[in-house]
């Protein structure tokens, strides 16, 4: 009986240790497709209890237009916006490799819009609004994923303005094409 101790006792580590990092706490960090674009950034981490469907973080993204005269082609203004802030998501099978998921994000959006042509001050504005969606996530290979999602802002509005140009923006909307890593 005594030696069967040392074996039972190994066997019960391995058991626990394998259910501990099954179960275990999940950062993510993933980069997306605006890191592309012209001065992008596209930052996303989120961080999960073990066992919870719900997924909390933080989301950084940035990229510059230029847009250009339609008939002499030249560059009349470049605009940068950005949204930045916090994210929930309930993810609606979070023990499967992939799931679907819904969330709220309060982002905060800005534009800048500059004139290329005149040198003239810079017009920006901001503002801060709940944004809702979802997506898709899924795993793959041992800490790797892919994630897919829309949120929109159906009350955000944004106005700004240069002496060559004006833009006028009702609702906001924010793409989430990323793949990262998973701690």
């Amino acid at each position: 009986m005594r030696r069967s101790m040392p074996a039972l006792a190994a066997l019960l580590l391995m058991s626990t240790s394998a259910h501990a990092e099954e179960y275990a706490a999940e950062f993510e960090i993933g980069i997306g497709v605006f890191a592309l674009a012209k001065n992008g950034s596209d930052l996303r981490v989120s961080f999960r209890l073990p066992q919870s469907p719900y997924r909390i973080g933080f989301r950084k993204v940035g990229w510059t237009d230029t847009f250009h005269d339609p008939f002499t082609g030249r560059a009349l203004t470049n605009t940068h916006n950005s949204m930045n802030g916090p994210f929930v998501e309930y993810l609606f099978r979070p023990e499967e490799n992939s799931s679907f998921y819904a969330g709220l994000a309060l982002l905060n959006w800005s534009r800048t819009e500059e004139a290329l042509l005149v040198n003239t001050p810079a017009g920006s504005a901001s503002t801060t609004n709940l944004y809702f969606g979802g997506g898709y996530l899924k795993r793959f290979a041992s800490h790797g994923f892919f994630n897919l999602g829309m949120y929109l802002g159906p009350s955000a509005k944004l106005n700004t303005q240069t002496t060559v140009s004006s833009e006028q923006s009702s609702g906001g909307f924010d793409t989430v094409v990323q793949i990262g890593l998973v701690f």
